[in-house]
């Protein structure tokens, strides 16, 4: 797993931008697939013109950009879900604040294409008043056309497959405070186990939040996780600082990418971690923009040669950062 700490920014970053009318105002945090030769990346969008009731700030749709050399896109027309546009169960969709976090793996043994997405619906709390809430909806597919659409899996986002069995299961690691597991012997019924395998360390990267980015890479030495810290605090202050020399305690933490490895025969013992990020806010696109000093990785393909890293910047445009295979 040398290549991990070998990612380098594309040039020509942004790689996609706000275009069009679903993505007029933001697209970011795409997960990411090849198919017949080209990437596949599923965006989330956000047209800021579309406002759901009570207190959601958006309304976000997934839609896919395709591209022959990993760093060209063109965006479909259509989003591929969006709560009215494009629903494909029967009846009204409940999710008003749209799709989020989507993370897709293809699993060679099931031949089948597992998509774990975010609907951000309002529930009845406890006190009697409304609240937004962020289950992660699950769906299959053989070829990324023709869709079996799943129920709400998972408590919470960003779940992360592994593609082959361990044991004789599928493990998952999902949530975006610590990192949960979950484990499945068919894709379709999981089980929680409320165990955490990856928690915020104080004073590091990752001391607010840790989400996965991508689906594990196996390997005869472990089976390796790329995941996203977030810093807040007087830590992000001073962080902030550095780039401005003016900036306020408020606001978003500062988010960055790292890596954990786990024992490839016990996917919840953690054998190593990396203490400073692989990826940062450099460029004043990720350190400005919706949300100031952020770098989002979500979605990793090996495609001609390369390990392909595509991630969020600020919220608002999608980058990449590429790393050569082992050789």
């Amino acid at each position: 797993f040398a290549w991990v700490g070998r990612f380098k920014k594309y040039a020509g970053n942004p790689v996609i931008r706000p275009q069009g009318e679903w993505a007029a105002d933001l697209i970011f945090n795409p997960t990411a697939v090849v198919k017949d030769g080209r990437v596949g990346l599923l965006c989330r969008a956000v047209n800021l013109k579309e406002r759901p009731k009570d207190r959601c700030w958006s309304v976000s749709s997934l839609i896919w950009a395709w591209s022959d050399d990993g760093y060209h896109f063109t965006l479909d027309e259509k989003p591929f879900l969006h709560p009215t546009a494009a629903w494909p169960k029967a009846g009204p969709c409940p999710y008003l604040g749209g799709f989020e976090d989507p993370r897709i793996v293809y699993v060679p043994e099931a031949k089948t294409y597992v998509l774990c997405y975010t609907g951000v619906r309002l529930v009845t709390g406890a006190d009697g008043k409304e609240v937004w809430h962020t289950p992660a909806l699950i769906a299959w597919s053989k070829d990324l056309k023709t869709w079996e659409w799943g129920p709400e899996t998972f408590p919470n986002r960003a779940v992360c497959i592994t593609p082959q069995k361990v044991n004789g299961r599928y493990w998952a690691y999902y949530d975006n405070s610590t990192l949960k597991t979950s484990w499945s012997e068919d894709l379709r019924t999981w089980h929680h186990t409320g165990r955490s395998a990856v928690v915020g360390r104080k004073g590091k990267f990752d001391s607010e939040l840790c989400e996965a980015v991508a689906a594990p890479v196996m390997g005869e030495s472990g089976i390796l996780l790329l995941y996203n810290g977030a810093m807040g605090g007087q830590q992000r202050t001073d962080y902030m600082k550095r780039w401005t020399g003016i900036y306020s305690s408020g606001g978003f933490a500062v988010y960055q990418t790292g890596w954990a490895l786990f024992d490839p025969h016990d996917p919840e013992r953690l054998l190593a971690q990396s203490d400073k990020p692989i990826l940062s806010p450099t460029e004043p696109f990720e350190r400005f923009g919706f949300v100031n000093g952020t770098i989002f990785a979500s979605g990793l393909v090996k495609f001609r040669g390369k390990w392909m890293l595509y991630y969020g910047c600020a919220d608002n445009r999608i980058g990449v950062a590429t790393a050569d295979l082992e050789k």
